[in-house]
């Protein structure tokens, strides 16, 4: 069969480009292929782009289910022509197109979705309003009165459990709207408490009766328990590298207990925490019993095991941390018993730190700029090398020892050089309810800014505050619990999360003597959602500080060290301040560089801020998070807080700051990237000036002093900008 001759548009059009130099015919030839596409653009029918989609009337089911349940989407915000739309690849917004086939479905699937949460008499019209190249789509719902459930009958289960005990969590409730996806997950729910208490076979018969006059449903859930059952054997199968008593070993079912499906839960739990395993499984064997009255059940534990050799690396970019890496080598089932080897090494200040500065503290890492002085404009580092256990006990015991070296600074506060040991015993108390005691010995010395000792602690001269800089042994006993009930680490969107730890340190567990405190910090966090898309989070922190009184003779100071002292200020607390600033600071004037100039020798000063802590700190955020476009989100927060020293003053909300500001993050797998402006209306901070003289001597110039702003634009003055990664909370 002969291939049918190229339009005639297509072969002009070809002519014209393959020919090489522009000639009447040529050009006139372009001119016809052009009219012809032109013309064949025209003939197809014009897309349009759905622009608007809203729902009126409907309040049992919010508006995020709706837009979920129909194949008709909007289009993003920025899905228009624009340098934006251009510069984000697309990501801030996409075109939906309107199908007008799906779209008259959509209303058919509105109106099932109605008649399965309950609503029998529900109506859906439609308001479409067109445009040259848009739509715009109403839906206008009359819901009308629902079906309520009546009465919910349970039986067949009272020698395992009563029904008030099965009625209790139910997702169906009296006088609730008949959902049909609630009755089923009820009947799963009472299924799943029977098998609970010791009934593997149990099966659950559901039935209802809706009244549709009198719009009332009356639903029943027979239970057949079935045989009591024992677990006569474990089988596990799957294990390869890892021998199979340390699966068995994790386990929280044995041969010989009563059959229960929660333990069967938590044993699929605990190996998935051993870190060693891509896939587990546990689950009953038998599908039925052999016999009516057979009481013996097999539990097969079925695993998949990961990569028991991990090799990670990672780099990063923050304002506070230059550019930072991540190197870590992990040898899983080490020596056996299922051991954990980790290898890990951090660097930060890359780029602005010695000796591999490069000058970025000028420009990405604009932050760093002011961090100077006692030596902490250097490479940051920490090396560790640790052994997790997995079993110590009990399956629900862990382990794990680790030494580390590390040189790591605090923004404008200290900075901390230290080789020491970690041991650590945790306990999981419950679904996602760790307890964990620890032991601490650490080798090190914290320098600051002799400013901050001359404020703090009065020790103002410099061979006086060398005391305080020279290595010490510090010995520190620790108890934290963490209970987590939120739906994800790295963004979550309801539940909370309590952490509370308690630390002790003293001489009676080897402690030097000028290092001993108490310290306690407790945090929650709340996550509500508003609607379906939209959350309001909110966190309260609190910490305190005790410390006795140590020294010689009259000078008695309550010597806490630095780095354990509380700070506040920068964008995981209060917003509005920049990072430890939020408290006390102190000032000091010192030399930057000599100008000869034609009246002699100028010395050029800088004026340096430290933040001095404090040792009570109160910290409060609420903030509403909500979508904008794709993977951009939006946030309105207001923060609250402040760092108090003990005895200063007595304590006040009057001291309290409070910043309100607008926040944006842009989505990714890792977590949210994040951009906050927070405004912060109140004075600088006072505090004393101190200025450097020959020697490294401080002399007292102000003991109540704060800079003046009003040169200063309003940006400058009142407006704080964080950037990082991660949610605040």
């Amino acid at each position: 069969m002969a291939r049918p001759a190229p339009p005639l548009w297509l072969s002009w059009g070809a002519f014209f480009v393959i020919g090489g130099k522009i000639k009447p015919t040529r050009f006139l030839a372009g001119l016809f292929l052009v009219a012809n596409i032109l013309s064949a653009q025209e003939s197809e029918p014009r897309r349009l782009v759905v622009r608007g989609l809203d729902f009126e009337g409907n309040e049992a089911i919010d508006d995020y289910t709706l837009r979920i349940s129909i194949a008709t989407s909007q289009s993003g915000a920025f899905a228009r022509p624009g340098i934006l739309h251009v510069m984000t690849l697309g990501l801030l917004g996409e075109k939906r197109y309107f199908d007008e086939t799906e779209f008259r479905r959509d209303v058919l699937r509105m109106l099932l979705l109605y008649r399965r949460s309950g609503f029998l008499e529900a109506r859906v019209d439609t308001v479409v309003r067109r445009t040259s190249d848009a739509v715009h789509i109403r839906f206008q719902i009359t819901e009308g009165e629902p079906v309520r459930v009546r009465s919910i009958a349970i039986t067949g289960a009272e020698a395992v459990m009563s029904g008030r005990e099965l009625r209790r969590d139910l997702p169906l409730r009296l006088e609730d709207p008949f959902d049909r996806v609630r009755f089923l997950a009820s009947a799963d729910s009472v299924q799943g408490s029977v098998r609970d208490k010791g009934y593997p076979f149990a099966e659950v018969y559901r039935s209802f009766d809706v009244r549709a006059r009198e719009r009332v449903a009356v639903v029943a859930y027979d239970i057949v328990p079935g045989p009591a059952a024992v677990i006569e054997d474990v089988e596990v199968i799957g294990a390869r590298e890892v021998d199979e008593d340390v699966v068995r070993r994790a386990l929280s079912v044995r041969t010989g207990q009563p059959f229960s499906q929660r333990a069967l839960y938590e044993s699929q739990r605990q190996l998935y925490r051993m870190g060693l395993f891509d896939y587990v499984n546990v689950t009953l064997a038998d599908s039925l019993p052999d016999a009516p009255d057979d009481s013996l059940v097999t539990v097969r534990v079925q695993v998949s095991e990961g990569r028991l050799r991990r090799v990670r690396g990672g780099i990063g970019l923050g304002s506070l941390d230059c550019i930072r890496t991540l190197a870590s080598w992990t040898v899983g089932d080490f020596l056996g018993g299922g051991r954990t080897l980790d290898l890990s090494a951090r660097m930060s200040k890359i780029g602005t730190g010695r000796p591999l500065d490069a000058g970025f503290e000028n420009n990405m890492c604009w932050e760093l700029d002011d961090d100077e002085g006692t030596e902490r404009d250097t490479i940051n580092y920490t090396v560790t090398a640790g052994v997790r256990f997995p079993y110590i006990f009990s399956p629900r015991n862990s382990a794990s020892i680790a030494f580390s070296a590390e040189l790591r600074s605090e923004f404008q506060a200290y900075l901390r050089s230290a080789i020491g040991a970690n041991f650590a015993i945790t306990r999981e108390m419950g679904p996602g309810l760790p307890l964990t005691l620890s032991y601490t010995l650490s080798y090190g010395s914290t320098k600051a800014e002799p400013a901050i000792f001359c404020s703090v602690l009065n020790v103002c001269r410099a061979e006086d505050t060398q005391a305080f800089t020279e290595p010490r042994v510090q010995s520190t006993l620790g108890l934290a619990v963490v209970r987590d009930r939120s739906n994800s680490p790295l963004n979550p969107t309801r539940g909370n999360v309590l952490t509370a730890q308690l630390r002790h340190a003293s001489d009676v567990i080897g402690s030097d003597t000028s290092i001993q405190f108490t310290k306690g910090v407790a945090e929650f966090a709340s996550y509500h959602p508003v609607g379906r898309q939209s959350l309001l989070a909110w966190r309260v922190r609190l910490g305190t500080i005790f410390s006795p009184r140590v020294g010689g003779g009259e000078q008695l100071i309550q010597s806490i060290p630095t780095e354990e002292r509380f700070y506040a200020g920068g964008p995981t607390t209060v917003r509005g301040f920049r990072q430890n600033e939020l408290g006390a600071v102190v000032r000091v004037i010192v030399p930057r560089d000599t100008v000869e100039t034609d009246a002699g020798a100028v010395v050029v000063t800088d004026t340096l801020v430290s933040p001095t802590g404090g040792n009570q700190l109160l910290v409060a955020n609420a903030e509403l998070r909500f979508p904008l476009s794709g993977r951009l989100a939006g946030a309105l927060f207001v923060d609250a807080g402040q760092v108090f020293e003990r005895g200063d003053t007595p304590l006040s909300t009057s001291g309290i700051r409070v910043t309100p500001g607008v926040g944006f993050r842009f989505l990714t797998p890792l977590g949210p990237i994040r951009l906050d402006i927070a405004y912060n209306g109140y004075p600088p901070q006072k505090g004393p000036l101190f200025e450097e003289r020959e020697g490294a001597q401080l002399e007292l110039l102000d003991p109540d002093y704060a800079p003046d702003q009003q040169d200063l634009g309003f940006v400058s003055r009142y407006l704080q900008f964080n950037f990082s990664i991660g949610q605040a909370f």
